[in-house]
């Protein structure tokens, strides 16, 4: 055989092998895992993309009405970060809070507030708060740990 005739089945055959390859995305990589999510915004990443709430959530009443405290996890960024949320879907001055590590307080009225990651390689716990002006706080969540 000629090395043309060779030179060309080769490359045929590499055509072929590439435009057989599964077509599909590929998963992406974890913004962050672990402690480096320490501090970083949830929101955007790939961390707030797969995050769900292995515990529920925790609920408080005051006169400014109810509070939920939602535990988010990101398995994919082994993380956790608090979500407050208003019962009502209303403006309110929201906290949201991990245990000996962050807090985020509302300096406006919201519908919903997070604070940033925590590695959640071991028991995190987080609560909301909730109030009728800044850093007056009625309602305030048990912990929720995860």
């Amino acid at each position: 055989m000629s090395r043309k005739f060779i030179y060309t089945i080769s490359v045929l055959i590499l055509m072929l092998a590439f435009a057989l390859q599964p077509i599909g995305s590929a998963s992406a990589a974890a913004t962050c895992t672990r402690s480096a999510c320490n501090y970083v915004n949830p929101y955007g990443t790939t961390c707030w993309n797969d995050a769900y709430n292995p515990v529920g959530y925790k609920s408080a009443s005051g006169a400014s009405g109810t509070v939920y405290n939602y535990n988010k996890y990101s398995p994919g960024c082994i993380a956790n970060w608090s979500y407050t949320k208003n019962s009502a879907g209303q403006y309110k001055w929201l906290a949201a809070e991990t245990q000996n590590f962050t807090i985020y307080n509302g300096t406006q009225t919201f519908v919903y507030v997070y604070d940033t990651m925590e590695d959640g390689s071991g028991t995190v716990c987080t609560r909301g708060k909730q109030g009728s002006s800044y850093l007056n706080y009625d309602a305030i969540t048990a912990w929720l740990c995860a």
